[in-house]
């Protein structure tokens, strides 16, 4: 044994024991050494002192992995980025394609990488197209239908009002201004959204023979009562319009008398403001004056007609307009246009000039409206009617710029007359007749808007004519569902009727029928001028009001739905065949080809029996079995309001005099 194998004493008297260690020194060389290592006691000793009494130095840690040599079957280190390797399971015989071992040689393989390249690129290529050719579709589309808010007077009940016979606020029997301002909250609660005021402004014949045009006649108010009326109108939601002589005045107006004098020379610019000729060959439209001859209405002496060719008087007219516009009114009916323009001899209208005229008009309300700080561009309608006027007359009136031409047949039905043959028993057939023509016309001229009217100042009441106050009651119901405009001349709402023939004033102005007191109050006078029909106590509007089913009823419950219902404001109208006096009127709302909403009916009876009504030709007729009754006629006992009743056997009964308006869901 070496010198320096010999053994050493160990530290305090410990017996030194021989431990064996393999260790690799270099690549180049495997030799084995063997270290004696001596056991000690640690105690406060550090690790270097203890490594060098046992013979074992410690070696620097990179000098270690630098001697550290691989064995060659281990396997090499894992690096970060790589996968762990996949250990092989027994394939289970129950599954179905590749395993995940089993894909796990396809992943680096380069075939299968260009596959996967392409087919994602492919599609990141058409989902690019496909979000292109959505675009492009959207934007080559055509643009959804946008609908139109109607115009305030396409869906309007104007309430027309004869102001002398509808509320007297002073006593002396006559009705004024300041009674309809006292009423108005009546009118809101029956559903009016306009007033109509005649007469209004001042004239010798309560019409044409008008002595100012900015001045409203004395025996209604004095003219601060126009301004407050026009305010109390618009402060509750309604609108006013008012009728204009638009071509005719009084021979009292100061344009007239300067004119008669323009010989003078302030009155010069006045000579050509009527029509005048030293001789006249027709009395029927033209009268002395001062050894000169003045064209006026025909048989109306006291209504000179204007000459709308000079341009002075055209000046002074459209600033009367002005003015109007400017105090707060909403539309003007144009009364008289037949004499804006006349043939050389003034016994015929000239039409082709009429129009130029209305058109003259029509532009200058249009621009002032919007142009005036005071109106700021608001809508001032303008309408008018013309007798007898034929299709193509309507049409050419509403190219001219009339937004609406009333509807003048409907007031001439009348029972037993020409219209209304007496073998036909009721005005069913006549009115059926007239609708049809006339909702036939407005459907294929969309551009000439509906306007109807049944009763006026000039007319004999409703109730009258037909010679019943239920068949007025229906006519009242088939009024309220019609397309476009309605005129209701004040009382219809009630069911007023004429006045005795030898009344002190046209059978048709008698005295509003408030309620069931002294002159039905109407007014406090003891014998008033304007008298009250001898079945007020029965007939009046209190009285109605407070019933479940009445004619103002109807008409309330009708002019509200009208308001906030788009198959009753602009919706389409289909009139169904008559069938023994009876007949329906469907009100629905089609908007791109499609039937939606509610879909509104109106059963009309007239007959004086039974009949039962189909309802096959209706819109969406399979959805009838869950109808709501929206108003009946006060001699209906079977229908109720928000009854719901099942029609599905798609027909309807009703009794005789009777009528129904039902609605269903499209």
């Amino acid at each position: 044994m070496d010198a320096t194998d010999r053994l050493m004493p160990g530290p305090e008297g410990k017996t030194p024991r021989l431990i064996l260690r393999l260790q690799t020194i270099s690549k180049s060389s495997q030799n084995l050494r063997i270290f004696r290592f001596y056991e000690v006691d640690r105690g406060n000793k550090t690790e270097s002192y203890i490594s060098a009494v046992s013979g074992n130095p410690v070696v620097p840690e990179h000098i270690m992995l630098k001697e550290k040599r691989p064995d060659p079957e281990e396997p090499a280190p894992q690096k970060p980025w790589e996968r762990p390797p996949v250990v092989a399971r027994p394939k289970n015989p129950d599954q179905i394609g590749l395993s995940e071992e089993e894909l796990e040689e396809f992943r680096n393989d380069p075939c299968w990488k260009f596959i996967r390249t392409v087919l994602f690129i492919l599609f990141w290529l058409i989902w690019l197209a496909l979000f292109a050719a959505a675009i492009l579709l959207v934007c080559l589309s055509p643009a959804c239908i946008v609908r139109e808010k109607p115009n305030w007077w396409q869906t309007a009940v104007a309430y027309h009002v004869w102001i002398p016979s509808f509320q007297d606020s002073d006593g002396d029997g006559v009705g004024d201004v300041e009674g309809l301002i006292d009423r108005l909250d009546q009118l809101r609660k029956s559903g009016v959204q306009t007033v109509w005021p005649s007469p209004f402004l001042i004239s010798d014949d309560e019409k044409t023979a008008v002595r100012s045009f900015s001045q409203m006649d004395p025996k209604l108010g004095v003219n601060q009562k126009a301004d407050e009326l026009i305010e109390k109108i618009h402060e509750k939601e309604m609108k006013i319009i008012i009728s204009i002589p638009i071509a005719t005045t009084s021979l009292e107006h100061e344009w007239f008398l300067n004119s008669a004098s323009a010989s003078k020379t302030p009155n010069a610019n006045y000579s050509q403001f009527y029509t005048w000729v030293s001789k006249a060959a027709d009395s029927n439209f033209f009268a002395e004056h001062k050894n000169l001859f003045y064209l006026h209405e025909k048989g109306n002496a006291k209504s000179a007609v204007l000459n709308w060719q000079n341009s002075n008087l055209r000046e002074h007219m459209f600033n009367a307009l002005s003015s109007w516009i400017d105090r707060g009114i909403d539309g003007f009916e144009l009364l008289g246009i037949e004499y804006l323009a006349r043939t050389p001899n003034g016994t015929e209208p000239e039409w082709n000039a009429i129009y130029d005229v209305i058109r003259d008009i029509r532009f200058h309300v249009d621009t002032y409206s919007n142009e005036s700080t005071i109106a700021k561009g608001k809508k001032v309608a303008l309408f008018s009617t013309r007798e007898e006027a034929k299709e193509k007359d309507k049409k050419r009136m509403a190219k001219a710029g009339m937004d609406t031409v009333i509807n003048y047949e409907l007031g001439e039905v009348e029972k037993d007359t020409k219209i209304c043959h007496k073998n036909e028993g009721s005005v069913a057939t006549c009115v059926h007749e007239i609708l049809s023509d006339v909702l036939l016309f407005h459907s294929l001229n969309e551009q000439v808007w509906p306007h109807w009217r049944f009763g006026s100042p000039d007319l004999a009441r409703l109730a009258s004519r037909v010679g019943s106050r239920p068949h007025a009651q229906l006519l009242m119901m088939l009024q309220m569902v019609l397309p476009g405009t309605n005129n209701i001349y004040y009382g219809e709402e009630i069911g007023m009727r004429n006045l005795a023939n030898d009344s002190r004033v046209p059978p048709q102005r008698g005295a509003m029928q408030w309620d069931d007191s002294l002159n039905g109050g109407f007014t406090s006078a003891i014998s008033p001028p304007v008298p009250s029909n001898i079945d007020v106590a029965n007939i009046n509007w209190k009285r109605q009001y407070s019933e479940p089913q009445s004619t103002l009823k109807i008409f309330a419950k009708l002019a509200k739905l009208r308001q906030r219902e788009d198959a009753l404001k602009t919706g389409t109208t289909l009139i169904g065949r008559l069938v023994d006096g009876a007949f329906t009127v469907t009100r629905f709302n089609n908007f791109e080809n499609r039937t939606t909403g509610n879909i509104y009916v109106a059963a009309l009876n007239f007959a004086e029996h039974p009949v039962k009504l189909p309802l096959t030709d209706l819109p969406n007729n399979e959805k009838l079995q869950k109808s709501t009754i929206v108003t009946a006629t006060s001699n209906c006992e079977a229908f109720y309001a928000r009854q719901t009743v099942d029609f599905g056997g798609k027909e309807v009964e009703l009794e005789p005099n009777q009528g129904v308006v039902f609605r269903y869901s499209a």
